[in-house]
């Protein structure tokens, strides 16, 4: 029994640290209460609803890879939701070429995380070893993004075709031909003992819940780490970081192609999700929607990121039948974020009620006497 609580004490100091808010066993309580009732949504939700808490949950899996980067990292892409569309596609290509041969999606969910990892790697290449910084970074990324966009569009011809799938242009993936397969559902197994993740389903919803809380722990573990620690520094002064002996460039790198993997492992799940992936997520409008996902919440808190991309994609269904009034008003919601609580609103309502527990813990308990007086 010491033995495991050993084990639980050590796994929560590598969760717990400064570079996170939220350290204290309440918060860790409010935390598994809260992913309790997540995972009795589809007990209590429509059919529809869980349906939309899936793509949500995806969504913020892409939020936390732009506060990796944008937040810990100090580097702000505007291009985050290009990774997003690149993991999407590649899954897409990759699944409906070999769904028929391999009866699962292995290869293509790898194809969705590595692939966008090859591309930040070439472009970061680029950018950081030629000592491109803030806002020139920001627009290389949009640029990049919206050319990606702009090509995509333009591949509706036959021509534009990978095997069996095609990219469609603005009609998005599809298959090349009658009889080829469409993108296919996540699938994990061999023969008899695959088991396929319909997006429509509870099975495939709690499997993106789990895919979220482990990129999320993975996330904090990682910038409560050594690493974690570079980073920030990183963030906070580049020239003094590399005074002392540490290569900003590389370390620049690999979390620009880390955030881009799990943009990408967000955008092929999206895909699974809704058997379908379209050029219109390169454009300026996902690439900002991201960015105030991450600037509402808190961009240098990973929980208040979460917990902000899920209430402003509720309020984005909401105002869905509404058209372009839903992200006129989250515009107007980032505005106001910045003014009043530049930090974050979640982050800013978090830090108050961290230091409302701690403080009544730390005062001394009242005697009998005193209550009863």
């Amino acid at each position: 029994m010491n033995g495991e609580m050993n084990v639980l004490w050590r796994t929560l100091r590598k969760l717990n640290g400064p570079q996170t808010l939220g350290n204290s066993p309440f918060f860790w309580g409010f935390l598994i209460l809260g992913v309790a009732l997540l995972i009795a949504l589809p007990y209590l939700a429509s059919r529809y609803q869980v349906m939309n808490m899936s793509n949500m949950l995806i969504s913020s899996i892409l939020a936390m890879s732009l506060c990796l980067i944008w937040g810990y990292g100090g580097i702000l892409s505007l291009g985050q939701a290009s990774f997003y569309c690149i993991g999407g596609y590649a899954f897409g290509i990759v699944g409906i070429n070999l769904i028929e041969w391999s009866g699962n999606t292995h290869l293509a969910l790898v194809a969705g995380i590595a692939v966008p990892v090859v591309f930040a790697a070439a472009l970061g290449l680029m950018m950081f070893y030629s000592r491109l910084q803030g806002v020139y970074v920001a627009i290389l990324t949009l640029v990049v993004s919206l050319l990606l966009g702009l090509f995509m569009r333009q591949t509706a011809d036959p021509f534009y075709t990978i095997g069996k799938a095609a990219l469609g242009g603005m009609n998005g993936l599809k298959p090349a031909g009658a009889g080829d397969p469409g993108v296919p559902a996540l699938t994990f197994g061999f023969g008899d003992f695959a088991i396929a993740f319909d997006g429509r389903t509870a099975d495939f919803y709690w499997l993106i819940l789990a895919i979220t809380v482990a990129v999320y722990l993975g996330l904090r573990a990682l910038v409560n780490s050594s690493f974690g620690y570079v980073l920030g520094a990183c963030r906070e002064d580049l020239d003094r970081t590399e005074t002392l002996g540490y290569d900003i460039r590389l370390i620049q790198l690999g979390v620009f192609c880390l955030s881009a993997g799990i943009a990408g492992l967000s955008g092929a799940l999206y895909t699974a999700w809704g058997a379908y992936i379209h050029p219109d997520g390169f454009s300026v409008a996902p690439n900002i929607l991201v960015v105030i996902w991450v600037v509402v919440g808190g961009r240098k808190d990973l929980t208040s990121v979460v917990i902000a991309t899920l209430a402003l994609g509720w309020i984005g269904q909401l105002l869905a039948s509404y058209g372009e009034v839903s992200l006129f008003i989250q515009g107007l919601i980032l505005v106001g974020a910045m003014l009043l609580a530049p930090d974050g609103i979640v982050a800013q309502v978090g830090a108050w009620i961290g230091k409302l527990v701690k403080r009544i813990a730390q005062q001394p308990a009242m005697s009998l006497k005193e209550r009863a007086t």
